[in-house]
């Protein structure tokens, strides 16, 4: 009987660890812990307009997954809620990495990607940047869609 117990509690010590190990891989590459940037530009997300400044990106609700994304101001002051789907890579990032699309100089969020991980999230494209592409095809301006990183860390 002694030896049953102490065989029970080895599996369940082992099955401890194996999760915790588990939880720790995920966690790198899981929006739980904020992205964290200094954004030296003003940029839009969805339809809401951001200034230049420190901002931090995550989930929406600690217990929820990183579909919904909530993008907000470090003071607290501005945020706004987007929708995400899943991205891979094949490099893990070194450092928090937010992806913007450039038009001129009108900025659009469009990737966050953890640090330390090879899943990040691709946000929708908003009507407001349809718009800006749309206008620029009506026009003819030559400007084409750039890609801009901006990496970061705690704060």
């Amino acid at each position: 009987m002694k030896h049953q117990i102490a065989r029970i509690l080895l599996q369940v010590s082992f099955l401890a660890v194996v999760t915790a190990g588990a939880g720790v891989a995920a966690h790198g590459q899981s929006l739980s812990t904020h992205v964290r940037a200094e954004i030296p530009f003003d940029f839009t997300v969805g339809d809401k307009k951001f200034p230049a400044g420190k901002y931090s990106v995550g989930r929406a609700q600690s217990g929820s997954d990183d579909t919904l994304l909530e993008i907000s101001s470090v003071d607290g002051s501005l945020s706004a809620f987007q929708l995400t789907s899943e991205d891979l890579s094949l490099a893990r990032k070194g450092s928090d990495t937010l992806v913007f699309h450039q038009y001129g100089d009108r900025y659009f969020l469009y990737e966050v990607w953890p640090a330390g991980g090879n899943v990040g999230r691709t946000l929708r494209v908003s009507r407001s940047e349809r718009a800006v592409k749309q206008d620029m095809a009506k026009n003819k301006i030559a400007t084409q869609m750039r890609t801009v990183a901006v990496t970061g860390g705690a704060q």
